[in-house]
Order: structure tokens, then sequence, then C-alpha cells
């Protein structure tokens, strides 16, 4: 089997989605080749593969000097030449502002697509009625256990992070991609109201750009430092390396969502592979994946209780609810159960 996934870097994607499925799939069928690359993508020689698989279409056009028309050219050349063209629902639309001009490539490789697969039954049911041409099949978000193995001590990680022992932590990890994501977090810590709590927000904004602004933006991280306990690294894309990722999970005593505006979200399943509580909008598919698993989740057009949801969360923390849970969240959404999904997915669709 010839898989192509559309990416320009698998292992440099923001994020080890790809690159993880890529490795498993190599170990366990060696005999099928997984490719990627944008060169390739564009040429006659994407009509050799048997699977092309789409990821995030927007952001791949929005870094390329194709046009739309483009797409559609070559996505219509595959078709003719018997490819299966499948896609992973990430986004239902572009997030805000990023890569809103590329929304319609986006619509055109699901229209386009043979099957599309959904981490949740929400874009799973939507998408049914809107792209009929196309089998939906759940596909669940993976745990990144192949790369996670360290899970150090709260003790051990305080010491790294250079945390004050005896305070609350709450975690908000990912790229903080508006204002209303950062006022989320601010009126979170002034609902809780304890100088106890500080908040871990890697990514809350940027401050480290060679500009004008930098000494505003330095001015403006020291006080929300010091007025709100968010602690940030000055940059809101790539912020924690892979060997700090766990002593993050370690401090924390609870995980928090800082979407308004979400489908689906890797922050959501990080939290359950260090077995901590994890807290989320109550929409697309994240609400009903929480609430799956009876973690709180929050109210999008009711901010005003996210202060008494996060502390019921931080209880059931203290109780050891994240850790009760933990082995069956890593059997069901193991690298290697979903990877095996997906594979088995291609095949039914060659045989089809």
């Amino acid at each position: 089997m010839k898989i192509f996934m559309v990416h320009e870097d698998p292992w440099h994607a923001g994020n080890p989605y790809i690159s993880t499925l890529i490795e498993q799939m190599r170990d366990t069928h060696p005999e099928s080749l997984v490719a990627w690359g944008r060169a390739p993508f564009w040429s006659e020689e994407i009509c050799s593969y048997d699977i092309v698989h789409f990821h995030w279409p927007q952001a791949f056009m929005a870094y390329d000097s194709h046009t739309d028309e483009d797409l559609l050219r070559h996505l219509e050349l595959m078709k003719a030449n018997g490819v299966r063209i499948v896609a992973t629902c990430h986004d239902l639309e572009p997030h805000y502002s990023q890569c809103a001009d590329k929304a319609e490539s986006l619509k055109m490789v699901y229209s386009h697509c043979d099957a599309i697969f959904h981490l949740g039954t929400y874009s799973q049911h939507l998408f049914e009625a809107k792209y009929p041409q196309a089998a939906h099949l759940l596909l669940p978000h993976h745990l990144y256990d192949t790369i996670y193995h360290d899970f150090p001590s709260k003790e051990a990680s305080l010491k790294q992070l250079r945390l004050r022992p005896g305070c609350t932590y709450i975690l908000c990890f990912g790229t903080f991609r508006a204002d209303v994501e950062r006022q989320l977090v601010i009126d979170l810590y002034r609902q809780l109201n304890d100088r106890q709590v500080y908040i871990l927000a890697p990514g809350f904004m940027d401050v480290w750009q060679l500009s004008w602004k930098i000494l505003p933006r330095l001015a403006k991280k020291i006080s929300y430092r010091y007025k709100y306990h968010i602690r940030c690294t000055g940059k809101t894309w790539g912020a924690v390396s892979d060997a700090d990722l766990p002593y993050y999970y370690g401090a924390a005593d609870v995980a928090f969502i800082q979407r308004l505006k979400i489908l689906n979200s890797g922050n959501a399943l990080m939290p359950m592979l260090y077995g901590k509580v994890v807290v989320g909008p109550d929409c697309g598919n994240v609400g009903p994946l929480l609430k799956e698993w009876g973690y709180p989740v929050f109210q999008v057009d009711d901010v005003q209780s996210i202060g008494k949801i996060v502390s019921q969360a931080i209880r059931m923390g203290k109780d050891g609810y994240g850790v009760q849970h933990r082995d069956a969240q890593l059997t069901q959404y193991s690298t290697s159960h979903i990877s095996a999904l997906l594979y088995s997915f291609y095949q039914a669709l060659l045989t089809a």
C-alpha cells in the first residue's frame, strides 16, 4: 500500500499527530510506503499512490504558491486516476483569522473525499449531511504515548520549572489564538481570587520579537505575571520543548483548555496520559469526549462559572480521579490502537 500524507514535513508540524501515526505504521506495516512533501504532492507522481491523506489543507495551501484552482485540478486528476482521497477533520473552518483566506481549499478537499475521519461524533454527524459522497469514520485522537515516557513527580517538576511548592497550578497548553482566549484565562484567575493559584500558560503571548514593540510587550508580560499569576515563555508558537513538557504536566493540578471556539484538541487528550483532570468547553468534539470520562466542562456562552468549575476539577484531581482512569484511556487511545484502526480503514477503502 502506498500512502501519501499531505504535509510539507510531518516532523515539523507544530504537533506530532501525523509523525507518530507514520512511525507506528512503518513499524507494524514495513511493506507499505508512507510519503509526504510539497514537491511530490504537486507532481504527477501523486497519482501513483493508493491513498492521499489530507491534514489541515488550509495551512498547506497558505504557504504554497499554487492557487485554489490548481488544487481543484489536482484533486480531479487524482480522482481520474483512481487515487482514494481521504482527510482527517481537524477543523470545520480555519481558526479565527488564521488561514481564513484558504477556507475554500478546506471545503474543496472535503467535497472530493472518499472518506473523512472524525475525532468525535459531533463533526461526524455534521458532515454526514454536508458531504454525503464520503464515508464518515470515527478515528479518535491518539495519545502521544510513543513520545512521552517520563512522568516526573510534582516535587521534581516544581524544582525543574522553578515554581513555588505548596501552590495550585493550572496548565493552559497550546497557542493562544486570539485576545478572547487570553481574557478567558484572566477571568478565570479573577474568579478564583486566590493568590496561591498560578496559571502556567507557555504560549500566552509573543514578547521576543525584534521590533520596537518588545519593551511594551515585556512590560505587559511582567504585569500579567504579578497581577494575574500567569507564567508564559513569551512565544506563542513552539513554546515548550519535548524535554520540558512532562514537567509542566507533573507540576499541574489541573489542565484547562482555553478555547471558546473549537472542534478538536490534542490538549484534551494529553492530560490523560499524565493522569490529570482536564476542563474544557462543551462544544465540538471536545465536550462529548470530556463528559464521556466525567470531566467538568464549561459553557462558552457562560464563562462566569469557570472559576467554580475549575475549583471542582482541582478537588477531583487531588482525590485521584484522573489517575483512576489513566489505564483505560491508554488502552483506548494508544498510538498503536489508533494507527491499526486507521490502517484498517485504508484497507477497506481499497477493497470496496
